[in-house]
C-alpha cells in the first residue's frame, strides 16, 4: 500500500478533533447559535468497473483532512472530516483511495485537484503520484493551501479530482 508522507502536530489534532462534523441531518455551529446544513456526500464517478484503464484501477473513496505548515510528525492516521475551522486551517488535503490490479513495476500518474468556491476556481494543484508494485489498493493526497491560518475564505468548496486528465470524483468541504 502506498503511504505518502503526511504531517501533523498533536496540538493541532487536539484542537481539530472536536470540530469533526456529526452524522445528523443538521449540525450546530461552534457558537451554538445557528444550525448549518450538512454537505453533500462525495461522488465517485467511476462506478464499479475499472474506469481508469491506464491504471487498471477504480476510485473507492474521496475524503479530506487538514494540516498546517508547523506540522512536523508524519500523520499516519489523519482525522477525516469535511468541515474546517477558519482560524486554524492552512492546508486541506483531498485524498482518494484506489483499488487496482497488482503490477510488476511502479505505475506513475498525474493527480489534479480543482477547488472552487461559489463556482469560481480558487486553486488547481497538479501532483505526480505512483502505485507501488504488487499493491492492490492505495491512497493518494495532495495538500491545497493558503499562506497562514485564517486565510481560507469562509464558505463551501467544491473539489474535482482528476487522474491522468479524467475526472474521477467530486467532493465538498466547508471552512467556517
Amino acid at each position: 500500500m502506498l503511504h505518502l508522507k503526511r504531517s501533523s502536530k498533536l496540538f493541532t489534532l487536539g484542537l481539530l478533533l472536536p470540530l469533526a462534523a456529526g452524522c445528523s441531518a443538521s449540525v450546530k455551529s461552534p457558537s451554538g447559535s445557528q444550525t448549518v446544513s450538512p454537505l453533500p456526500e462525495s461522488q465517485i464517478l467511476t462506478g464499479k468497473a475499472p474506469a481508469l484503464p491506464s491504471l487498471d484501477a477504480r476510485v473507492t473513496k474521496l475524503v479530506f483532512f487538514s494540516s498546517s505548515p508547523s506540522d512536523i510528525a508524519p500523520l499516519r492516521k489523519p482525522i477525516y472530516k469535511n468541515r474546517f475551522a477558519h482560524a486554524s486551517t492552512t492546508t486541506v488535503h483531498p485524498e482518494i483511495h484506489l483499488d487496482h490490479a497488482p503490477s510488476a513495476k511502479k505505475v506513475f500518474f498525474a493527480l489534479t485537484v480543482h477547488i472552487r468556491e461559489s463556482g469560481k476556481t480558487v486553486r488547481i494543484v497538479d501532483y505526480d503520484s505512483r502505485i507501488d508494485p504488487e499493491s492492490t489498493s492505495s491512497y493518494h493526497s495532495v495538500g491545497v493551501g493558503v499562506l497562514g491560518t485564517g486565510n481560507w475564505r469562509v464558505g463551501v468548496y467544491d473539489v474535482d479530482v482528476h487522474i491522468n486528465g479524467e475526472k474521477v470524483a467530486t467532493g465538498y468541504f466547508q471552512v467556517y
